[in-house]
């Protein structure tokens, strides 16, 4: 069975996000929800998207997110949040700060940055669409994203009761426009009769980026697959 999903640049318009900010293009904006999220989680996502706010990415110049969010624990004053890493949940220090790398992405994605390194989760996760998501692991996994742009960029981030809102702007409008989308291909799997635990089918999930200007499209790629095993569902 194949899906397809596109992702859309949507401008959210706030007091810290205007459509035009101190004289900077907005560029791409990317909102996940926190609504379901843990206080803690929630805590924890506020204090990493403060610390990318008003980040500046140079022209050529490659972004880590580790660099600038630094180690998630709790000298740091991050709180114990809930952790999907590789095949297992656990509850420590930094829970929640994934949701900030994987917003961040999609909106370098819809900015059309490069991306230099990015990791996948070991399973969906709940905030963002299967292959959208970025894991960070400080010293492990990291997300590099590099400004291909003639201009800079600025990261603006803003927490409110429901949203993580993450904004690309630019010191001067851009003349192309970026949209991304997946395209899924699922592999149903056999039923298991001696359990009664549900199988979520393996998925192979294909990003695209098309560049457009002027209203046509100049180049589309793939810009990466990521595949998912089948795993049960409690």
């Amino acid at each position: 069975m194949k899906k397809i999903f596109f992702l859309f640049a949507v401008f959210f318009i706030t007091p810290c996000n205007s459509k035009e900010l101190h004289g900077e293009a907005l560029i791409a904006s990317f909102a996940t929800s926190i609504l379901n999220q843990e206080q803690s989680v929630r805590f924890n996502i506020g204090l990493a998207a403060a610390k990318i706010n008003g980040v500046t990415v140079y022209p050529g110049e490659i972004f880590s997110f580790n660099n600038i969010v630094g180690e998630a624990s709790a000298s740091k004053g991050f709180k114990t949040g809930r952790v999907l890493y590789e095949d297992r949940v656990s509850y420590e220090a930094g829970g929640g700060v994934c949701q900030v790398s994987s917003t961040l992405f999609n909106a370098f994605l819809l900015a059309g940055c490069t991306i230099i390194e990015r990791h996948r989760h070991q399973f969906p996760v709940s905030y963002v669409p299967p292959g959208l998501d970025a894991t960070i692991k400080f010293g492990k996994k990291d997300l590099r994203i590099k400004n291909p742009h003639s201009c800079p960029i600025i990261i603006k981030s803003l927490v409110n009761e429901s949203s993580l809102i993450i904004s690309i702007f630019a010191s001067e409008n851009l003349s192309e426009f970026y949209e991304v989308w997946t395209e899924t291909d699922e592999l149903t799997m056999p039923l298991n009769n001696d359990s009664d635990k549900k199988i979520r089918n393996a998925m192979t999930i294909y990003v695209y980026r098309r560049t457009l200007k002027e209203g046509k499209t100049i180049k589309t790629s793939l810009l990466y697959k990521d595949f998912y095993p089948p795993y049960y569902i409690d």
